[in-house]
C-alpha cells in the first residue's frame, strides 16, 4: 500500500483530509490489533505504516496501553460514552475474551451494542443470548450494582433477547462503566461458557 500510494503521490496525486483520516484509521486499527498480529510480518508492516505516515503527513498513532492484568483498573476520561471508549482499548484484546471480568462486562456491552444498532442483528443468536446472561451475572460481582439498577440490567437484557433494540444497548454499556468504576481491582475472568 505505501508504495502504490508513493507512485500516485509522486505523480502529482494530492493530499486530501479524507485521505489523511484513512491513514488515521489505519494507525489505529493496527495498532489495537498490534499485540495478536503475525510476529514475522509485524517489522515489515511497522515500516510501512510509518512510510504512510510519512507520505501523508498524519502523526504516528500512539501505541496501544493496555491493562497489565494486576493494578487497579482507572479511566481519566469524562462521561460513559468516552469512558466505555478508553475501557475497551484498555482491557480488551484484539482478538477472544478479557482476562477480567471488567474487561469483560465493557466487551459484551459493546459487542452486543454493535451488533444491534450497527449490524442490524444480524448475527443475532443463542450465543448473545448467553453474553447477555452472563452480564447480568457479572454485574453481580464483587461490588454489585445497586438493586435497582440491576433489576435494570436483567430488564434490558430480556428486552434484547431477540436481538431487537434502540436504548438499550447504551444503558448497558452505561451500567457497566459504573460497575468496572466501582470495581477497579481486576477479577479474573473463568472461562465464558459462550463462544463469541
Amino acid at each position: 500500500m505505501a508504495e502504490v500510494a508513493d507512485i500516485l503521490l509522486n505523480a502529482g496525486t494530492t493530499v486530501t483530509p479524507g485521505m489523511q483520516d484513512s491513514i488515521k484509521r489505519i494507525g489505529n486499527d493496527f495498532e489495537f490489533h498490534r499485540e495478536g498480529f503475525n510476529k514475522e510480518y509485524l517489522n515489515q508492516t511497522d515500516e510501512a505504516l510509518l512510510r504512510l505516515y510519512e507520505l501523508f503527513d498524519v502523526p504516528p498513532v500512539e501505541k496501544r496501553k493496555t491493562h497489565d492484568g494486576a493494578s487497579s483498573i482507572t479511566v481519566s476520561t469524562k462521561g460513559w460514552q468516552a469512558q466505555h471508549h478508553e475501557l475497551w482499548n484498555l482491557l480488551i484484546p484484539s482478538k477472544g475474551h478479557a482476562k477480567t471480568v471488567q474487561g469483560e462486562v465493557i466487551r459484551i456491552t459493546g459487542k452486543v451494542s454493535y451488533e444491534i444498532l450497527d449490524n442490524g442483528g444480524m448475527n443475532w443468536d443463542q450465543q448473545y443470548r448467553k453474553m447477555l446472561n452472563r452480564l447480568i451475572h457479572y454485574f453481580s460481582l464483587g461490588t454489585p450494582l445497586d438493586p435497582a439498577s440491576l433489576q435494570e440490567a436483567g430488564k434490558l437484557a430480556k428486552e434484547l433477547h431477540n436481538g431487537n433494540g434502540s436504548d438499550e444497548p447504551a444503558r448497558l454499556c452505561e451500567l457497566a462503566v459504573h460497575w468496572v468504576l466501582s470495581n477497579p481491582n481486576p477479577i479474573t475472568l473463568e472461562q465464558p461458557d459462550y463462544k463469541r
